[in-house]
């Protein structure tokens, strides 16, 4: 599952057109990898982090390690227990590849990945508010969130 668009339709924001505080339609969003065989779960971080960051989920390590491959990424959140092998693996592998890229632990059943990556929210008991909290001081993109919950 992605929401990303074809490179030519962005027109990021540079010293001579002027620049904005977040991210618009016009400007390139950060890219996130979603890493999690929780589907739901992927539709609920999409749904939240659309459209100020492109959301790219995939259910197990294999793609990931591929997509880790072929693309770059300003985030990567992963729970670690998926069908394939431990989400923890990939941290190697994405810390020699994209060393720039942050890490968000999210996980249900495994507390001890705490230190694993820059930080770590326990699912399914966060709110929306704190996840986005913690992915937006990831990325640096501010503290409000794009739409409030009711």
């Amino acid at each position: 599952m992605t929401n990303d668009f074809p490179t030519s339709t962005y027109r990021p924001f540079t010293e001579e057109t002027g620049g904005a505080i977040g991210f618009s339609i016009f400007a390139e969003a950060p890219r996130v990898l979603h890493v999690d065989s929780d589907h739901d779960a992927a539709l609920v971080l999409a749904a939240l982090l659309v459209p100020e960051t492109q959301v790219t989920h995939v259910p197990t390590l294999a793609a990931a390690q591929e997509m880790l491959q072929n693309e770059k990424f300003a985030l990567v959140v992963i729970d670690p227990d998926l069908p394939d092998g431990d989400g923890v693996d990939l941290l190697s592998e994405l810390r020699r590849q994209q060393a720039e890229a942050r890490v968000l632990m999210y996980s249900a059943r495994h507390p001890e990945h705490h230190h694993a990556g820059n930080a770590f929210l326990p699912k399914p008991w966060t709110s929306p508010r704190q996840l986005w909290r913690t992915v937006s001081d990831l990325l640096g993109i501010g503290p409000a969130m794009p739409v409030e919950p009711q």
